[in-house]
């Protein structure tokens, strides 16, 4: 009897301890999972960034946790945002791809592979089966268990380059891949490639195949203003080949001479003159036509430069169009100058006095009489010159007919623009002659004065008025106001090739605003034809007053 009640004694002792055994065990389990779970979600935590990187080649998942691939080590991806991080597998971005969490470290950023802004993506994808590897610089990066459907970017004789997870990567061609139409831009591409040669770029030259580094790097910046951009020779043979897409404008530049002046050419502009030497696989020939994929690799057409190729006719180059260029005649020397003299004539004002129009000044010009100077420029033979003309003779660097005369007309003011009277540039289409209009920047708009007959340079932003010193505003107030105001002339006229002084008047100090901001010539007045030996900042020229005769008018220009 006491062993019972002994017994049930024990019982009664120790199912509280049981129960109390068991607790502790449960929450101590509980406590083991709660602080574990929170220790990994700490370590996931841990781990995570926009910016991954991978420690090791490592197993691609589906989100079933299956393995459906593989990446590489040290290959940077980005990532999906995480909110809960209870899962141990992270989502690349743009993909349904995870990556064991532990596989991964953080990385500040990355470099993403940019693409070449001038190359257009094709207009086709590649489609692959099952199973697909991609490369990166001959090196396996990816292996994937499922197909891809990307745009090809493009294309090299046994590989496709297609962009995927930031990187440019290769996919080897083989039969399970094929090539799907897909629309994949609208842009434009270039269905003709413009190969602008040089035979030779000096600082110096001395014949017609050679052409200045000044004259070049005009020429480049006018075809960049105009949206041309320079391709290297591996990018031609590649179009060539039908291995990538151009966006139009794409312009090819060779030379038949590599030297210092073009390397520091190419470095200043970011641009490139490429190489071609008789052994390159490519044969040119100097057509002056553009090149197109169906070109014959032996007999390409190419357009040659000349030191007397004007901007408008490389313009024309760069658009594909054909070009005749003809050798200027030689000059001859004149009896009365030293070496030739050619006549700038200097324009102000044009009204029509058949139009009830009016003008006191003596700087005025009725339309008739000045219908009578052109129809005798035409009738007798006389070059009407482009300003760009007039500069390279001026340097020595081309040589231009005797009968050559240079138009100028300065201000903007009656009957120069389209807003006030237009008298001006309806005569010189219609005579097909060339003229320059010294405009004062700051007082009209340029866009009234457009038309491929019409250069327009600076006459000062707004300097145009006497000063407190009598010679003009440009000789009177300090240097650095002057060169501020040269300088914004430019900028609205987008050219500094040449600068008038206005009322003729120059100083030491305003000639050297123009030379710093970096005008190549500049004129003022004399009655004298201008000559080669004459100072480039004080060129002179013959103001054409209203009581002009003709005959006074032949006299000048002969």
């Amino acid at each position: 009897m006491k062993k019972k009640k002994l017994n049930l004694k024990r019982k009664k002792v120790l199912i509280p301890v049981s129960i109390f055994i068991i607790i502790l065990i449960v929450s101590i389990t509980i406590y083991s999972i709660i602080t574990y779970n929170k220790v990994l979600k700490l370590d996931i935590r841990n781990h995570y960034n926009k910016y991954l990187i991978t420690t090791q080649k490592t197993n691609l998942y589906d989100k079933n946790n299956k393995i459906i691939g593989s990446i590489s080590k040290d290959f940077k991806l980005t990532m999906t945002n995480v909110n809960d991080f209870s899962n141990k597998y992270f989502k690349i971005k743009d993909t349904d791809y995870y990556i064991y969490y532990k596989d991964l470290k953080k990385i500040k950023n990355i470099d993403k592979t940019s693409k070449n802004e001038n190359h257009l993506v094709f207009n086709k994808n590649i489609k692959t089966k099952d199973k697909i590897i991609l490369y990166k610089d001959n090196k396996k990066v990816l292996e994937l268990d499922q197909g891809l459907n990307l745009p090809i970017e493009f294309i090299e004789d046994d590989e496709y380059n297609v962009y995927y997870l930031n990187n440019l990567l290769q996919i080897k061609k083989n039969k399970n891949i094929k090539e799907i139409n897909k629309d994949n831009t609208k842009e434009i591409e270039a269905d003709y490639i413009s190969v602008i040669h040089y035979e030779n770029i000096n600082e110096t030259c001395n014949d017609y195949n050679c052409i200045t580094t000044n004259s070049i790097k005009e020429q480049i910046n006018k075809l960049k203003e105009n949206g041309y951009y320079t391709i290297t020779l591996d990018e031609y043979r590649d179009y060539l080949a039908g291995n990538i897409r151009l966006k139009e404008k794409a312009i090819l530049l060779t030379t038949s001479n590599q030297n210092d002046y073009i390397n520091s050419i190419n470095t200043e502009l970011g641009t490139h003159i490429e190489l071609i030497t008789n052994d390159s696989d490519l044969k040119f020939n100097s057509t002056n036509k553009k090149s197109t994929k169906e070109s014959d690799k032996n007999q390409i057409d190419r357009y040659q430069i000349k030191s007397y190729s004007t901007i408008d006719n490389i313009l024309k180059m760069a658009n594909g169009e054909e070009v005749v260029e003809q050798e200027p005649v030689k000059v001859t020397t004149s009896t009365n100058t030293k070496g030739q003299g050619i006549a700038v004539l200097n324009y102000h004002f044009f009204y029509d006095p058949n139009l009830g129009e009016s003008c006191n000044e003596g700087i005025c010009l009725t339309v008739q009489k000045f219908r009578e100077h052109l129809d005798y420029l035409k009738n007798n033979g006389f070059k009407t010159l482009k300003m760009e003309e007039f500069t390279k003779w001026m340097y020595g660097e081309i040589q231009l007919p005797e009968k050559s005369v240079l138009i100028t007309i300065d201000d903007g003011a009656m009957g120069t623009g389209k807003h006030n009277g237009n008298k001006l540039i309806p005569l010189l289409e219609e005579y097909k002659m060339n003229a320059t209009l010294f405009l004062i920047a700051g007082w009209w708009d340029l866009g009234n004065y457009i038309s491929p007959y019409l250069d327009v340079q600076s006459h000062t932003y707004d300097m145009h008025q006497y000063g407190t010193c009598g010679r003009g505003q440009l000789n009177c107030q300090p240097y650095e106001e002057v060169k501020a105001d040269l300088e914004k002339s430019v900028e609205i006229i987008g050219n500094k090739n040449s600068f008038c002084f206005p009322f003729y008047y120059s100083s030491e100090r305003s000639i050297q605003a123009v030379k710093d901001v970096g005008f190549r010539i500049a004129f003022v007045g004399g009655n004298r034809k201008a000559t080669q030996s004459n100072n480039k900042y004080l060129i002179p020229r013959y103001p054409i007053h209203s009581n002009i005769t003709l005959e006074r008018f032949i006299d000048i220009v002969n």
